[in-house]
This record gives structure tokens, C-alpha cells and sequence, in this order.
């Protein structure tokens, strides 16, 4: 109240004044402000070249492992899944679906989040030394690792687009579509959601070293209730505890990401073909007078509803995971930082 009335009481010259010295104190503190970031951009930089280098050091093929790593999980749960899968009921996928690439769509998503938060649950104690000697933000260190994590995302990428090539090609199956690109909209969500998370894992961490080995089984425990290998769809119609898992599942933020990933790379293209068939089969019954024509129509309807891309609402549900996952880790993150000093 005193500084109001000290203010109408200060002469035109003195308030212009006054207010030059604000705006003075106001450029440098955004010149500062400019200047930790570039800073702290730099730094993340060298952090996240750091990890990939070091992440395949003394390795024959290096980089190339981020392309081959994927693939040959994709082979392994491809002949474990496969045939156990076709032997409980048809869990696998069916409409033209090819079983490869919805395993390694899955795999390559999941991978992205295990990879990212895994690596910055320890990254702010295991980075003691720069902290301690060094003036800069903590969060660089989660940060880096998940954007670490996204550049393996990108060449296990390419593995993926090599797969589709390959059944394409050699299978005939129309797999491939520009349709693919539509992943760039959703990874920024995928994104955040693993940066959140980080964040709240490093900072759990600074003060319970063993949560890292809760972790380690709760992500196996998370694998299995995304589905990477089955399809959910084998959950329905089948009693009480089925229907519960299903929802269980439903619950988890990785289906969304998961499930949006399978449409636009994938699964909507990979129906034309089928589309073009019953267009076809509806053609002749229409012409022929077959009594199969309305099951033929209802199946038509139910291809082309299939084959849709993931409307706003399927994009506004993953930014929502990822900004809420992101707000809630920085809170937790900015609650605790005091004290990280203390027991990094």
C-alpha cells in the first residue's frame, strides 16, 4: 500500500525513470533467461549424443543395432505368439491384419516409453559429478535420455517401413500407405507422456534407490497388459473376468498410443484390399440377385468403418495423457528438486 502511495506521489521525470529501470531489469532478466537456455539446449545436445555413443560403445554394427534389435524381437514373439495364439481361439489378429508388423508396431511404441523412462529413472544420482560442479537444470538429464529414446524410436522406425516393404512386395497384402506419416502428429504426445513420467521416476529415485528394481518387474507386468502381441478383441464374450481385463486394459495409457500407431501405419490401409473384394462380391450379388447380399453390405459397412483414420478426438485423448503425465511430473519434480542435493 506504502509503494502505491509512494508512486502517485513521484514526479513525471522520477516515474519515467522508475519505469526505464524496470524495463532495463526486465531485458536482462530475459537476456539471462535466454542465455541458460541456449545453455541448457547445448547441454541436452551433448547428453543425448553422449547416450546413443555410449549406449552402443565397443559394439561391431553400433547404430545399427536400433534397427536390428526390434526386428529380432518381432521374430521372436512372432514364432512363440503366433502359432500359441492360433491355437487358443484366434487371439491373433484377422481382416487382412499381418501379425509381423502388429507385433512390431507394438513393440517399437512400448519400446520407445520402456527405453526412455528406464534409462532416466537413475540418470540425476548416476550424474552426481556435473551437478555438483556444474550450474545447470536437472531435468536436462531425464530430458535427454527421452529424446535419446525417440531417436532410437526413429530408426526402429525404419525397421518398421522396411517390414511393410517386404510384405508388400512379397505378400501382395496392401500394407503400405503415405497414411504412415500421420505417426509425426501423435509422437509429441508419446513424448510427454515419457518425459512425465521421467521425471517423476528420477526424482523417486534420488530418495528410494531400490524403486528402480520395482520398476524393472512392474514394466514386464505393464508389457503384458499393453497389447503388444494379442488382440484385446479376444477378451469379448468371454465371462465375467475377461470383461474385467478388458477394461483393465483400457485403463492403460499405452493402449491409446499403441492402438493409434497400429491405425494410421497400418491397419487402415490394410484394409483397402478387402474393401476392393467385397465391392466386388456386392457387385456380383447385386447382378446375380444372391440372397448373401445384405450380410455382404453389412460386412462393407463394417470395413469401411474399420478402415477409418483416428479421428481429433483419438489425437486430443493422447495429448491429454502426455500433458497431464508432463504437468504432474514437472509438480513432483519441482516439489523434490530441493532436496535432491541431499541425497544424490
Amino acid at each position: 500500500m506504502s509503494n502505491k502511495v509512494e508512486n502517485t506521489n513521484l514526479t513525471t521525470e522520477e516515474k519515467a525513470e522508475l519505469k526505464a529501470e524496470n524495463k532495463a531489469e526486465f531485458r536482462e532478466w530475459l537476456a539471462f533467461q535466454k542465455k541458460e537456455f541456449v545453455k541448457n539446449v547445448n547441454i541436452v545436445k551433448q547428453l543425448v549424443l553422449r547416450s546413443i555413443k555410449v549406449q552402443y560403445r565397443n559394439s561391431v554394427i553400433g547404430v545399427f543395432w536400433t534397427i536390428l534389435n526390434p526386428l529380432l524381437n518381432m521374430l521372436v514373439m512372432y514364432l512363440v505368439f503366433s502359432s500359441m495364439f492360433q491355437r487358443s481361439g484366434g487371439a491373433t489378429p484377422t481382416d487382412g491384419e499381418t501379425y509381423a508388423l502388429y507385433l512390431l508396431c507394438g513393440n517399437i511404441v512400448f519400446g520407445m516409453m520402456r527405453t526412455a523412462t528406464f534409462q532416466s529413472l537413475p540418470s540425476i544420482v548416476q550424474n552426481r559429478g556435473l551437478l555438483t560442479k556444474n550450474k545447470m537444470s536437472y531435468n536436462v538429464f531425464p530430458l535427454s535420455y527421452t529424446l535419446s529414446a525417440v531417436v532410437n524410436f526413429g530408426f526402429s522406425f525404419i525397421a518398421l517401413l522396411g517390414v511393410m516393404l517386404f510384405v508388400r512386395f512379397f505378400s501382395g497384402q496392401a500394407v503400405f500407405s503415405f497414411n504412415i506419416f500421420l505417426v509425426l502428429v501423435a509422437l509429441p504426445a508419446l513424448f510427454l507422456f515419457s518425459y512425465g513420467l521421467s521425471l517423476v521416476l528420477s526424482a523417486m529415485y534420488t530418495f528410494f534407490r531400490d524403486i528402480k528394481h520395482f520398476y524393472n518387474v512392474f514394466l514386464t507386468l505393464w508389457m503384458y497388459l499393453t497389447p503388444i502381441f494379442y488382440n484385446i478383441n479376444m477378451f469379448d464374450n468371454a465371462g465375467f473376468s475377461a470383461s474385467f481385463m478388458k477394461t483393465v486394459i483400457k485403463l492403460n495409457p499405452m493402449y491409446y498410443f499403441v492402438e493409434y500407431f497400429r491405425d494410421v501405419v497400418y491397419r487402415c490401409s490394410a484394409h483397402e484390399g478387402a474393401i476392393s473384394g467385397l465391392k466386388a462380391e456386392v457387385a456380383n450379388a447385386i447382378a446375380t440377385g444372391s440372397n448373401s447380399l445384405a450380410e455382404l453390405q453389412v460386412d462393407l459397412a463394417a470395413t469401411i468403418e474399420a478402415a477409418q483414420l483416428p479421428g481429433v478426438g483419438a489425437v486430443f485423448t493422447l495429448y491429454a495423457i502426455g500433458g497431464i503425465t508432463t504437468l504432474i511430473g514437472a509438480i513432483v519434480f519441482m516439489a523434490t528438486k530441493r532436496k535432491f542435493i541431499y541425497n544424490i
